[in-house]
């Protein structure tokens, strides 16, 4: 668009022919009132708020529908603009309650502020007010709709953004409501950014509810890290005590949106499993100590186990993948400083031999630019909300994308899906390379000679070839298939041979902060799943939780509670099971109480401070892996601040992990597959203890889905359960696997 000169309240300012009247104010700071302009929505014009003067116009326009053209003489607060303005005002607060006192959006409502300048302090109304009795929508929303002005945002985002129509106007005139479709209220994974794009008290946080004034609290910026974007927030904090959480705006990471689970994971904190105070077992009872009682504990049932008998190799190291970088850090140093290299994080790992090696060269932002996607193996609106929300833009925008999953999953974009078994997955892809090299005269490797090329390879192979830009996106699905390495390795074969990108959201949290701070082990150590099987001393836990962190749930828990075993966990929540095994609790700071950084898929280090202290005793990890390497008379762990670790990082390098360089297709297996994932709220620890999220309907995820020819191989009917949850029959299944999404530990026995 070419460049113009217009004339805003006698000021000339520079504006791109096209461009809407608004949007050229707000750059330039002139203030101009509205309520339903959102500049992540489309326009409506609706609540004729931003109306303006331009000359040789004989009425007022609406700003945020008006395109700029050259030469044009805009007024936004004559007399003209204003009785307009005012006049509007007076129309909306006809039937708006008084009820600012009690109305949680007091201190920060849009209608409030516009108000001061633009309302009268006298109504010329003297009829009825209308009243709308309040819909429960689910345990995250709080409806007070007669405070509604009709602006329909949360309808805009709800079709927009979220990609599920669920608000919607029914009546019309003064009987117009705003109400949800559906009787089980609002699902979406991105519902509470209604409460934020809403401007006026009708659409509030119902965990937030009557708590506090948004000028009683103080903002701090910080980082959501149960997923790989690491969404930019703002933790609202009074007392030392988080109390609600905002989006922040970073256009690179996560516009101006957050996920549900990032903006109420936070009530999580003050549960009443919190681990507030050293505890040690003490003849097999627990006893609440000092610090330097429990540490002293620690470091010589450590001692007596392992180090006195020079037995390092039977010392083990685990931390969930939450953790920060320099946590990560700072506990590998510990371990190797002591002689240990078995040390992971890559605990829901069936078989870590068939690790999944992929790296991710593509931005969050490119993704909006792809006009082919190709998703493997996820379920991607649930797992990653945000990365989701780019594609779907780009689907928007005109790019096909096609799904291959165990399951029809319910994405908010069209795709072209697929139902395949996960034992199929490999001979899939093997096909869609074939089909590529075929097509591009390149000689067949060794691997492929026997690999037949079915109808579905040819049909994404022609898909992937014809894309002037693509991507591959391998998911979390795919992390236990029996050969996923292959799977890995075939997706970076196909990515290399078109004019393709990959992206690995197989990972999740701060996977790839671990892999920056080297917490895997070297060809010397051992992994998780090892370490069980293997006859072990000691264990080092980070934040771990084995029934449901571990693949091998069972076997974790057995392992960890032999009786020569001695276990030092470091933990944020404490509960029976950890009871059960440990013999030395030492409380850590949970999200939102530490200091560190999180490493997301665009390989952005972003760095956060702790937004509030960690309750009564519990410390941030970090410093309790630095005293406890003090203790063990560790040299090299002098540090006063977690931003020193940063950059003792910083200097170092990356290991180089073994990986399968030779790709060799296994036999297709014949039994019956189970992919077992955790619903979206059940995910990491902060988020299974937030109550708000385990009641929503997404949080309430407990359901086997299987094929009828599944169920009947495995001699189930509608109503049973398998593996302790209950059987869905459907046929959205693939036949010979069952999709398991649970929010219940992972004790059904999967090995």
């Amino acid at each position: 668009m070419a460049d113009i000169k217009i004339e805003i309240d006698g000021q000339i300012v520079n504006a791109k022919a096209g461009e809407t009247l608004i949007a050229v104010t707000d750059r330039e700071g002139i203030s101009v009132p509205r309520f339903c302009y959102h500049k992540k929505l489309s326009t409506s014009a609706s609540c004729r708020m931003c109306l303006v003067d331009i000359e040789g116009v004989p009425k007022p326009q609406t700003s945020c529908s008006t395109p700029v053209s050259d030469g044009m003489k805009i007024h936004t607060q004559n007399d003209k603009a204003k009785a307009s303005q005012k006049a509007v005002m007076e129309f909306l607060l006809i039937n708006h309650p008084l009820d600012c006192p009690i109305c949680d959006q007091g201190g920060e409502c849009e209608l409030q502020d516009v108000a001061v300048e633009y309302g009268s302090d006298v109504s010329r109304f003297s009829e009825g007010k209308r009243v709308i009795a309040a819909s429960d929508i689910g345990p995250l929303i709080q409806t007070d709709m007669t405070r509604c002005i009709h602006c329909t945002r949360c309808v805009r985002f709800g079709s927009e953004i979220a990609g599920m129509m669920e608000m919607g106007g029914t009546g019309r005139g003064e009987d117009l409501k705003i109400e949800p479709f559906l009787a089980q209220g609002i699902t979406s994974e991105l519902s509470g950014n209604m409460i934020d794009v809403c401007p006026v008290g009708a659409l509030t946080s119902k965990p937030f509810r009557y708590e506090l004034r948004s000028w009683q609290m103080a903002s701090v910026d910080s980082i959501a890290r149960h997923d790989l974007t690491g969404s930019n927030i703002y933790a609202q904090t009074y007392k030392g005590q988080v109390k609600r959480v905002v989006s922040g705006d970073n256009e690179a990471v996560n516009e101006t949106w957050i996920s549900d689970r990032d903006r109420f994971s936070y009530e999580g904190l003050a549960h009443e499993n919190r681990l507030l105070a050293p505890q040690i077992k003490v003849s097999g009872q627990w006893k609440e100590v000092e610090w330097d009682v429990a540490l002293d504990f620690a470091v010589k049932g450590l001692n007596k186990h392992v180090l006195n008998n020079r037995k390092a190799h039977q010392l083990g190291g685990l931390a969930s993948n939450t953790a920060t970088t320099e946590e990560f850090y700072l506990m590998q140093k510990l371990l190797r400083e002591l002689g240990c290299e078995n040390l992971d994080y890559r605990l829901n790992i069936n078989n870590l031999e068939q690790a999944i090696e992929l790296a991710s060269n593509i931005k969050l932002e490119e993704l909006e630019s792809i006009d082919y996607a190709l998703v493997i193996g996820s379920n991607l609106r649930l797992e990653q909300p945000m990365i989701n929300h780019r594609l779907r833009k780009a689907q928007l925008a005109g790019a096909q994308i096609s799904a291959v999953n165990v399951k029809a999953f319910d994405y908010n974009f069209k795709t072209n899906h697929s139902t395949v078994a996960p034992q199929e997955i490999a001979t899939l892809l093997a096909g869609i390379l074939k089909c590529i090299l075929e097509k591009q005269s390149i000689e067949l490797p060794a691997y492929l000679a026997h690999v037949s090329s079915g109808e579905l390879s040819l049909e994404l192979a022609d898909k992937l070839l014809n894309a002037e830009s693509s991507v591959i996106v391998l998911g979390e699905h795919i992390v236990n298939n029996a050969q996923a390495a292959g799977i890995a390795q075939l997706v970076t074969e196909i990515a290399k041979r078109v004019k393709g990108a990959t992206l690995n959201v197989s990972m999740t949290a701060n996977a790839l902060g671990a892999q920056h701070a080297n917490f895997v082990p070297t060809s010397s150590g051992m992994n998780a799943n090892e370490m069980l099987k293997a006859d072990m001393r000691a264990f080092l836990l980070l934040d771990v939780y084995p029934e449901y962190d571990f693949h091998h749930a069972s076997s974790a828990i057995e392992a960890l509670s032999k009786e020569d075993v001695f276990v030092v966990s470091i933990n944020s929540f404490n509960n029976d099971v950890i009871a059960k095994y440990a013999d030395v609790l030492l409380p850590m700071a949970a999200m939102y109480e530490t200091s560190g950084s999180h490493i997301n898929i665009n390989h952005d280090i972003q760095s956060f401070k702790a937004v509030v202290q960690a309750p009564e005793e519990a410390k941030p990890a970090w410093k309790i892996l630095k005293v406890l390497a003090d203790l063990l008379e560790l040299p090299g762990f002098h540090y006063e601040n977690s931003t020193q670790i940063s950059g003792e990082l910083a200097h170092q390098s990356v290991h180089e992990h073994n990986q399968n360089s030779a790709l060799a297709l296994n036999a297709k297996s014949t039994k019956i597959e189970t992919i077992w994932m955790h619903s979206a709220y059940h995910s990491d620890v902060l988020l299974r203890h937030a109550k708000s999220l385990s009641m929503s309907k997404i949080g309430q995820t407990n359901i086997a889905s299987m094929s009828a020819s599944t169920a009947k191989e495995l001699s189930l009917k509608e109503g049973d359960y398998y593996l302790g949850v209950p059987v869905d029959i459907t046929s959205d299944m693939a036949d010979g696997c069952v999709f398991v999404s649970s929010n219940q530990a992972t004790m059904g026995g999967l090995q």
